[in-house]
């Protein structure tokens, strides 16, 4: 084959390997930069539900200490009531939550008549029926749905109330009278949870000039360069907001983690590269022996050519019966004879180490030498 064929199956060769290994890295450089992103979509979607969640909270318990308040001042409002009816008329009356319970004869026989005394200070106490005998069920409708009525206004009032106490008071207390940070933390783990976030986190609290009130427990600064913020009651004024702040310190494995079956392949791929490149280089070796091997052939060639034509027109030459008569020239004859023989053994030598050294079998005897001598 020849050297020209051998570099463009190599060149080929080896840029397709390459271009194979460029295309894994790039996968998995996408792979890793798609990972990224899912991950901190579900970290920012679980940021927000954990601060909405802590949000509900804050307003729950405000609504559960205005809806105690507003007992309290009912309760002694009936209370009250109790005690002035009790001093007014002689009809049987029996007080039940707001409502009245009269007894009265007409037209000869008994009417029981459900009242519902109807106050706009406790709106909550609404009858669960209004039961009514005669032609007035339409009056005792529109009653029915004038008490809906202003039940709803009142309730829209009541929760409007605790709405503006929110905004303009809760803004005003410490962070840590507002949130339970362990509760913070609960929602901070169940959230990650439920978008299939399943590894350590830190978290810290901080105001808006970024003083830190609160970290948890087990706090490190490790990974703390991919940051996660989070806005704290984001409809607070601007000069009382707060964010909480989460990162992972195990986040480059876990992002890794996704990808790292692609690891082998990726490997294999660079020792077929190698392999590939050990091969061709093998191939030039062995062909420049070759071209070596097939030189020392030609010129061996030469070299027994030269001898054995000698040697033969020596033994012609004896074969002349001059020649036996002139021993002077006997004598010359029989030297290059026996020089071109030495000269032939010598090649043969040659042939001999030449196979040895290709098999490895080859011992050279080490000797001391004066380089200025043989240099001379």
């Amino acid at each position: 084959m020849k050297k020209s064929t051998i570099w463009v199956l190599g060149i080929v060769m080896g840029l397709s390997f390459l271009s194979l290994l460029y295309l894994q890295v790039s996968y998995i450089e996408e792979m890793v930069k798609m990972r990224k992103g899912q991950f901190d979509e579900s970290v920012q979607r679980s940021l927000v539900q954990a601060c909405r969640n802590i949000e509900l909270v804050e307003t729950k318990k405000y609504l559960e200490d205005d809806a105690v308040a507003t007992e309290k001042a009912a309760q002694l409002s009936r209370e009250q009531s109790g005690k002035k009816e009790g001093e007014g008329s002689g009809d049987v009356v029996a007080h039940t939550h707001g409502y009245s319970i009269t007894s009265d004869g007409l037209n000869g026989y008994s009417t029981f008549e459900l009242k519902m005394r109807f106050s706009a200070n406790r709106p909550s106490n609404i009858p669960k029926a209004i039961i009514s005998t005669g032609k007035n069920i339409p009056q005792t409708s529109r009653a029915l749905q004038e008490i809906i009525k202003d039940r709803y206004v009142y309730q829209r009032a009541l929760l409007d109330e605790v709405v503006y106490n929110i905004l303009y008071t809760a803004s005003d207390k410490p962070l840590n009278k507002r949130i339970n940070f362990k509760q913070l933390d609960l929602f901070l783990k169940t959230e990650l949870l439920n978008n299939g976030i399943d590894i350590p986190y830190h978290f810290t609290v901080t105001d808006r000039d970024g003083t830190e009130v609160y970290h948890c427990p087990d706090y490190t600064t490790e990974g703390s360069e991919n940051t996660y913020p989070q806005v704290l009651f984001k409809n607070d004024p601007p000069a009382r907001m707060a964010t909480v702040n989460i990162h992972f310190p195990t986040l480059n494995s876990y992002i890794f983690s996704s990808v790292k079956f692609m690891i082998p392949s990726l490997i294999f791929t660079f020792v077929l590269l190698v392999t590939f490149i050990f091969t061709i280089y093998i191939i030039f070796r062995q062909k420049k022996l070759t071209e070596i091997k097939n030189d020392f052939i030609n010129n061996m060639t030469h070299e027994f050519k030269t001898p054995i034509s000698t040697i033969s027109l020596a033994a012609q030459m004896l074969k002349d019966p001059a020649v036996g008569k002139s021993p002077a020239m006997f004598q010359h004859i029989s030297g290059v004879i026996n020089d071109e023989t030495k000269r032939l053994r010598f090649q043969v030598e040659k042939v001999l180490q030449m196979s040895m050294f290709e098999k490895q079998k080859a011992t050279l005897k080490m000797k001391e030498v004066n380089a200025n001598d043989l240099i001379a």
